[in-house]
């Protein structure tokens, strides 16, 4: 035994089983024993792997000899991993016999000779083997013997051969065990497909995407001969492990946060603030502001709590509750605020650094000391900023850390200094700094509006400015995928730095409003003279008005404070430059918006996957707004920005809190809905009382890439509450409806097409949808002979659905399988459908084929009219003169697949040829069968997303050979543009109106708007043509039908001519004298079958070069009429004529002339 294999101390573990005996065995080797036990002995030894010990104690386990089961291995056996030796001692057998008795259960005790002894093992299919270890075939394989006895295969048993020369080797136990008898594997194995406990590998399920761990429902329950082989996945496959560094909460959301809001706001305009709109309404600035962060923090932590989240932060979140529109849309948009907001602290710090300079550097300038300045010193701090966040979020996080701590000494140098006040320095008190005084505290109590900056100053225009300070609150969501745990990180982290930061501020502010005047000259000769506050007669150029480094005067060390504002801004600018690029590679891995726009920007670099394009896209975008060089104005653009998403986000927590989906179980409870609607109202409104012009291009901003989702559709599920909301508006009016009486008013043709797959039949499904559009309900139905399996009739449906969405008709499918035709339109009129969203016409094709089919197809087709009938509902059959049936041309006849665009995708857009398949439904009785030779569709047409007027499309088979244009005007007969034409209404029978309604809808479509109607009625009164056709002309004038010609037919009663009726034998000729179509059913049908002659005959006449005819369908009275002359009637109406619809109403009226 090798060193590295694991060993087992000989003769400590015996095993005595009693088995079946193998039929090759001798018979004298076999003795008979009585009704008795079998038992499993083992005796207690210790097992040895070189890392741990295992105890295996012996067992006795006695067993019912009516079960004739072998071996039961016990559960630490099972753990043996493969690659222990194991000796022939260590399998010892009994040398006790058993006496044998008579009886009706008889168990065999196998005797082997010392020097070749065997033991069974069964098969890993025993319950005894412990939940979860994972064996395949070859779990337990045969030593080196060569010969080995035969096992009958009801036995289950692979034999282990043992002899005192030669160990045997337990064969392969594939299970997840890391160490031995430790950590067993809990998923089942796809193999043997057993069952599996709950863990949480079978539930990361991306996208619908079924995890490999579980077996499927058809697995388990299907017989093993049906079963599909499953690709086992190695269980003891590591999952790698994202590359990178992760961070806490704290300092990945609370530092990064704080910093984020303790950006320069605080240093450079809080003063600012509290000059023009005092400290009450400061405070209440403050107050609003963070009311509207902290509502947005609890909406988003709700949201974020609700499942794991990925990264993106704000954008993973909005998309996955608004959809792929509203948060690709807010994403982009927040991302380039993000952008934004990193040159506004730029240029904060920015304007620091030229005080320092005129403070301490003798009034140093570099080119004008205004504006050009800014961008000199504002291009140098973004390229050091771009450089150190391309360092990677390891650096950069350690940068925050730094700046906190010199955030955190300046702000105490600044409180220290408040409370020390300005001492003997004259030139602190010169310019306004008095120290706490109550009557300061008065005096600054009240706002002071004025005219700064170009602009009056009022209450929103200064709220604009200070908003800014706020938008820092998502900077830690914004890298959730750098976070350890994103859904307890984001909360604590979030609400803990909202709360810090808001009372760091309204203190802030307090202090300067109790400390310092509103404005001062600065002069020290005025202030000794006692004329440094008189602003009429000197100009001022210092107090809070004035003066942005209010901050800097009120501490103690004041250099210490312009590190505070330095550490603010570059460590704002640098949460906000490294969220942006991050937000644009989720984006852009989303894949929602063209490559050229977004997903360019997306592509990872190194280990770490770093987006280094969407790096220099922000260090670009940053650069553009640092060359404004204007602090105020930068913060008017992001202020709409980051309320637009801040609406939104509390908009999404509200929309699905309202709409309640099954998996909003978020674990943060602490939300309310109704505030969170409340604050998002309030974001709107502020961004039109900040600016509405600015409000008005951040909101076409936001459509305009809506619209790009929404118009590319990209192929995403990912549970949005609209979804949701789509399903419960659905539910609840079809509940309501449901109450809702029937009315004749309010009559819709529901239409059940047995169109089989969609795609064989595109004529009859545009037929259909051309009476449904925009009006009813329409099912497309499949009915299969054979039997398939759940992941068939989810994969065809899939593709059904799939033709229906790219013709852009809006319908269903239906697919029933195991039934023949009769039965499954039976099954589909009784059961499709919910409430009254129901059919109530049954759509059929001509069956061309009813001469020569075989019998019992043809009883099921007419079978299948009467269940029509039976089930109250209408019935109509839609002949056209090539047919309806393309199967044989747009399915291959290898794997039978449809070819998708056949009619060339003709309202989808598309540059270039496009080919696509679809299974087809194999065995379904209205289905023709596969045909030797398949015709591949290529189409090149215009895309567009509405529907136009339609070219016509280039049919080619796979040699390129272009098909004729009459099969082509065939498949698009419904679909392209009708040039004056005619439709022919033949109203024989009152059937309740359907008759004349159809042709009226079909009429009022674009495409047939241009076609005459014309009526054509039976006369009831020979005598009286004219009475009649005024009877009939009220009628229709009454229903508002709209119609060029009336005719009534007068001579309906003529007998046909000789060689129509000729015709018509030579139709049923091998049909009479049969059981099918006795002479007596002919006899007795003589009349109406002359009447049916006769109409054909005017038929030719007056309708046989119109577009479409819709006529009354003969009743087929049971008992009385057979399929074969039914059928012949039916033929003899439309044979080589026009298109042609046979309606037969259910007797009740859908049309009415009362209001």
């Amino acid at each position: 035994m090798s060193k590295d294999e694991t060993a087992i101390d000989e003769g400590t573990c015996g095993i005595r089983i009693l088995v079946d005996p193998p039929s090759s065995l001798p018979s004298e080797d076999v003795h008979n024993s009585g009704n008795q036990h079998s038992s499993l002995t083992l005796s207690s030894g210790t097992v040895h792997d070189g890392h741990q010990e295992t105890e295996i104690q012996m067992e006795t386990l006695e067993i019912p000899n009516h079960r004739r089961r072998s071996t039961i291995v016990p559960p630490n056996l099972a753990t043996v991993p493969y690659g222990i030796e194991m000796t022939n001692e260590a399998f010892g057998m009994s040398d006790v016999g058993n006496e044998s008795k008579d009886s009706g259960d008889q168990q065999e005790t196998i005797e082997f000779p010392s020097h070749r002894r065997r033991s069974t093992i069964i098969p890993p299919t025993l319950a005894t083997v412990p939940s979860g270890v994972e064996m395949d075939n070859e779990a337990f394989t045969l030593a080196d013997e060569p010969s080995v006895a035969v096992v009958p295969p009801s036995r289950r048993a692979s034999l282990i051969d043992t002899n005192s020369q030669n160990s045997f080797r337990l064969g392969r136990i594939q299970s997840s065990l890391r160490r031995f008898g430790m950590n067993l594997s809990r998923r089942g194995s796809t193999s043997t497909n057993t069952e599996t406990v709950p863990r949480i590998a079978n539930y990361i399920n991306f996208f619908n995407v079924r995890s490999n761990s579980r077996p499927t429902l058809e697995e388990l329950h299907e017989p093993v001969s049906r079963r599909q082989n499953v690709t086992s996945v190695d269980p003891n496959k590591e999952v790698p492990e994202p590359v990178g560094d992760k961070f806490g909460w704290i300092e990945g959301v609370l530092i990064r946060n704080t910093l984020s809001i303790w950006g320069i706001m605080l240093f450079l305009r809080i003063s600012w603030v509290v000059a023009l709109s005092g400290i009450w309404q400061t405070l209440i600035i403050i107050a609003i502001s963070t009311f509207i962060t902290l509502m947005t923090a609890l909406s988003m932590s709700a949201i974020a709590t609700n499942g794991e989240i990925g990264g993106g932060g704000t954008y993973y979140v909005m998309s996955r509750v608004l959809g792929p529109e509203f948060g690709g849309s807010i994403g982009v948009i927040f991302a380039i605020a993000n952008a934004i907001n990193a040159s506004l602290n730029i240029v904060g710090f920015c304007q620091s650094v030229q005080d320092v300079m005129k403070n301490y550097g003798g009034g140093a300038i570099i080119v004008d000391g205004a504006d050009n300045d800014i961008r000199i010193i504002g291009s140098i701090t973004m390229i050091a900023v771009c450089a150190l966040c391309g360092l990677g979020a390891k650096y950069e996080a350690k940068t925050q850390g730094v700046m906190l701590v010199i955030l955190l000494v300046a702000l105490s140098n600044f409180l220290v200094g408040s409370i020390m006040g300005p001492g003997s320095s004259e030139q602190k008190q010169a310019k306004g700094f008095l120290g706490y005084d109550l009557d300061l505290i008065r005096e600054n109590w009240s706002p002071g509006y004025t005219f700064t900056d170009g602009q009056m100053q009022d209450f929103f225009s200064v709220f604009s400015v200070y908003f800014p300070a706020g938008i820092g609150i998502l900077s830690g969501a914004n890298v959730s995928g750098d976070l350890k745990d994103p859904n307890s990180a984001i909360p604590k982290g979030t609400i803990l730095a909202i709360c810090i930061t808001s009372l760091s501020y309204a203190i802030v502010a307090i202090i300067c409003g109790a400390t310092m005047k509103r404005a001062a000259t600065g002069s020290v000769d005025d202030f000794r003279n006692g004329t440094h506050l008189d602003c009429v007669s000197n100009n001022c150029t210092y107090g809070i008005y004035y003066d942005y480094q209010a901050m800097t005067l009120i501490s103690g060390f004041g250099p210490l404070n312009y590190a505070g504002c330095f550490a603010a801004s570059l460590s704002s600018a640098l949460a906000s430059y490294v969220s942006c690029p991050k937000l644009l590679q989720v984006i852009a891995d989303d894949k929602l918006y063209p490559y050229w726009l977004v997903g360019v920007l997306g592509k990872g670099y190194g280990k770490s996957n770093e987006p280094i394009r969407a790096y220099a896209f922000t260090f670009v975008l940053a650069l553009v707004f640092v060359l404004i060089a204007h602090l105020d104005v930068i913060a008017l653009l992001i202020s709409n920005f980051f309320l637009a998403t801040f609406a939104l986000m509390n908009y999404s927590t509200f929309h699905v809190s309202l709409v309640k989906p099954i998996g909003w179980r978020p674990t943060f409870k602490y939300y309310n809905m109704w505030l969170s609607l409340l604050t998002a109202a309030l974001c709107v409104v502020g961004m039109f009382l900040i600016s509405w012009p600015v409000a008005l291009i951040t909101i076409a901003i936001v459509l305009f890439f809506y619209l790009v989702v929404h118009y590319r559709n990209p192929e995403v599920n990912w549970g949005s509450s609209s979804q949701a909301q789509t399903y419960s508006e659905a539910l609840s009016s079809i509940q309501q409806l449901v109450h809702v009486e029937d009315h004749v008013k309010n009559y819709r043709p529901q239409i059940l097409a047995l169109t089989g797959h969609p795609a064989s039949r595109p004529a009859l499904v545009d037929f259909a949808y051309l009476i449904c559009k925009k009006n009813s309900l329409l099912i497309c139905a499949n009915i299969m002979k054979g039997h398939q399996s759940s992941s068939d009739r989810s994969q065809t449906s899939k593709k059904a659905y799939q033709y229906l969405w790219d013709q852009r008709i809006n319908g269903f499918f239906s697919l029933v399988n195991d039934v023949n035709l009769q039965q499954g339109t039976s099954a589909l009129l009784q059961a499709a459908g919910v409430g009254k969203m129901k059919p109530n016409i049954l759509l059929l094709g001509f069956k061309n084929d009813w001469q020569v089919c075989e019998h019992h197809s043809l009883d099921h087709y007419f079978a299948a009219i009467h269940t029509g009938f039976d089930l109250h509902v209408a019935v109509a059959i839609l002949r056209t003169p090539e047919g309806l049936d393309y199967t044989a041309m747009l399915t291959d006849p290898e794997d039978g697949d449809y070819i998708l665009n056949t009619l060339g995708n003709l309202h989808r857009s598309s540059s270039a040829a496009s080919t696509i398949s679809m299974d087809s439904a194999s065995g379904s009785e209205t289905t023709l069968g596969n045909q030797d030779e398949s015709i591949q569709v290529q189409v090149e047409n215009k895309r567009t997303r509405k529907r136009s007027k339609l070219d016509s499309p280039m049919l080619t088979d796979r040699r390129g050979k272009e098909l004729p244009k009459h099969i082509v005007s065939c498949i698009t007969a419904f679909r392209r543009k009708q040039r004056r034409g005619l439709i022919d209404v033949w109203w024989l029978y009152d059937d309740g109106g359907l008759t004349l309604l159809l042709p009226h809808i079909i009429h009022a479509r674009s495409n047939w708007s241009s076609c005459r109607l014309r009526v054509f009625c039976v006369a009831t009164d020979q005598e009286d043509l004219e009475n009649e056709r005024k009877g009939m002309a009220a009628l229709l004038a009454k229903f508002r039908i709209t119609y060029s010609d009336l005719t009534i037919i007068k001579d309906i009663k003529q007998s046909p001519k000789e060689r129509t009726k000729t015709w018509f034998d030579g139709l049923i000729r091998d049909f009479v004298g049969r059981d099918q179509l006795p002479v007596t059913e002919l006899v007795a049908m003589r009349a109406k079958t002359d009447r049916h002659l006769r109409l054909r005959e005017l038929l030719i006449e007056h309708s046989s070069e119109s577009n479409l005819v819709v006529m009354t369908l003969p009743m087929p009275r049971k008992g009385t009429i057979g399929a074969p002359l039914y059928m012949a009637w039916l033929e003899t109406l439309s044979a080589n004529m026009p298109p042609f619809l046979l309606i037969r109403g259910n007797q009740s009226s859908v049309l009415t002339f009362y209001s």
